[in-house]
């Protein structure tokens, strides 16, 4: 690759490089500064964000590719990428007051979130495997540390050990099975692996089962989602919303381009496979968020349920692709309101060293914060999928692919799980609402305020006027689909 070549690749990422660029100078700036000064390095963060979300939206209208065919910065990976940014953007809304409250670097915090949603971004575009390599470990190694930021906490520090460990380990496996799949097939490209995809060969056969093994931790689905609880559990209340969307939307993104790229002709055994993880991991998280005491550990398992209910999607885009990878897209879109919501009302009512986690944090929340309590339970609505929120109009979209694919069975599950889920959100609102206050809550923060009341409005307005929505994930889907009759 020539040097004009890559200059112009280089300009491509403009999004990317706004990130990185501002995640580099937060960190330079960070011990230059002093006092009042550092809590300017907060709207640095958001305009690298801002910045970085301004160029994405380019992406919407060209598609190009860069680096010799490395990344495909495309409409799909455009879509992802703004729920990424979105993500990004309320996750360090959200954080300002709390890091403060609980004493934490702050500027460090903000640089660490800049650099994990560039490995985001690159993830979603990687058109071959040592960009998506790449991207998983830009993502995962600044996770790893934000899992663990607290230092004076014993659980964020067995958390982001925890997670560097099985984290390493997922990605080892992952790196295994592209050297198999290399050594197959001699190409790293995507659309090339899929030319010469021999099903017959064993290298294919083991390198095709251990990337799918790495990709099933990344999501955390089952049977490799025990991870999630404890590190959710562990790490600060304000990573843990930044986690559970941004990671868990990243992850599903390289998947759906690996699944419908790389390995499209082995799509049978995938359906099968993937229809047996999607049940268990629905399942297997919902029947556990039942028992459990801690909020934050019980959306750690609605967490695991909800990528069952993605799953069920990518199961019912082998036979009406367009209309289940639209749903998978759109889900996740839906997700990252809904979620960050539920983890943003803890983090705002965590103050003074102590996160709001269990039941009895948020009792009587109604009386003492209403309007508090009534963004908790639009949330909590909303994860339960009932109407008129975001939530329940992303349900039905998955649910209505699996009908369109007849794959019935895997829908009634689904919908059973779905009534099953219910149980564990009202719990959460029979505590708020009817319960006496058992703890003292933290005064007004207004910065938080701000975020909780955008992805409030986002959880009610997206679900009452779901369409224009919708229709950007159609036209991302359908940009997906031409991208790969074209190759």
């Amino acid at each position: 690759m020539d040097s004009i070549e890559a200059l112009r690749s280089t300009l491509l990422i403009g999004p990317e490089l706004a990130l990185i660029l501002t995640g580099i100078v937060v960190m330079i700036i960070d011990p230059l500064v002093k006092g009042k000064a550092k809590g300017e390095i907060f709207w640095i963060a958001l305009l690298g964000l801002a910045v970085g979300f301004a160029l994405n939206l380019e992406r919407f209208h060209q598609t190009a590719s860069a680096f010799a065919g490395a990344l495909s910065l495309d409409e799909f990976c455009a879509y992802f990428n703004l729920i990424f940014l979105i993500g990004s953007f309320l996750a360090i809304v959200l954080s300002k007051d709390y890091v403060a409250s609980m004493n934490l670097k702050a500027n460090e915090y903000y640089a660490l979130i800049l650099f994990s949603t560039s490995g985001m971004m690159i993830l979603s575009s990687a058109n071959e495997f040592m960009s998506l390599f790449l991207g998983f470990e830009i993502m995962s190694i600044s996770v790893y540390i934000l899992s663990g930021f607290n230092r004076r906490s014993k659980r964020s520090s067995e958390a982001g050990i925890k997670y560097l460990v099985l984290g390493g380990f997922a990605s080892a496996i992952l790196l295994y099975g592209i050297a198999l799949i290399y050594g197959a097939s001699g190409t790293i490209f995507l659309d090339q692996i899929a030319k010469r995809f021999d099903i017959t060969n064993p290298l294919f056969l083991a390198g095709t089962a251990l990337i799918l093994v790495g990709f099933i931790f990344k999501i955390g689905a089952f049977p490799l989602h025990q991870w999630i609880p404890d590190v959710y559990e562990g790490a600060p209340i304000a990573v843990t919303g930044f986690m559970s969307v941004g990671v868990k939307a990243a992850a599903f993104a390289i998947l759906l381009r690996v699944l419908f790229e790389g390995f499209s002709l082995i799509d049978t055994s995938w359906t099968q496979v993937l229809w047996i993880v999607s049940v268990f991991t629905m399942t297997i998280g919902n029947l556990a968020a039942l028992t459990q005491k801690s909020i934050k550990r019980m959306l750690a398992y609605s967490s695991i349920a909800h990528a069952g209910y993605a799953l069920v999607g990518i199961v019912a885009a082998y036979v009406e692709t367009k209309l289940g990878l639209s749903s998978v897209l759109y889900y996740l879109f839906a997700y990252t309101f809904m979620n960050l919501g539920a983890f943003g009302v803890l983090t705002y009512l965590s103050a003074n060293g102590k996160e709001c986690e269990t039941f009895d944090d948020i009792s009587g929340l109604w009386e003492k914060k209403p309007l508090a309590a009534l963004a908790l339970g639009i949330f909590m609505f909303s994860l339960a999928g009932v109407p008129p929120t975001i939530g329940f109009f992303a349900k039905y979209r998955v649910f209505l692919s699996g009908v369109r694919a007849e794959f019935y069975w895997l829908v009634v599950i689904a919908i059973l799980n779905s009534v099953l889920s219910a149980y564990y959100y009202l719990r959460v609102l029979v505590y708020a609402y009817m319960r006496e206050e058992k703890v003292e809550f933290p005064s007004f923060k207004p910065t938080s305020a701000v975020a909780l009341i955008i992805l409030t409005i986002g959880t009610i307005i997206l679900g009452l006027f779901p369409f224009y929505s919708w229709d950007l994930a159609l036209k991302a889907a359908d940009s997906f689909l031409l991208a790969l009759q074209a190759k």
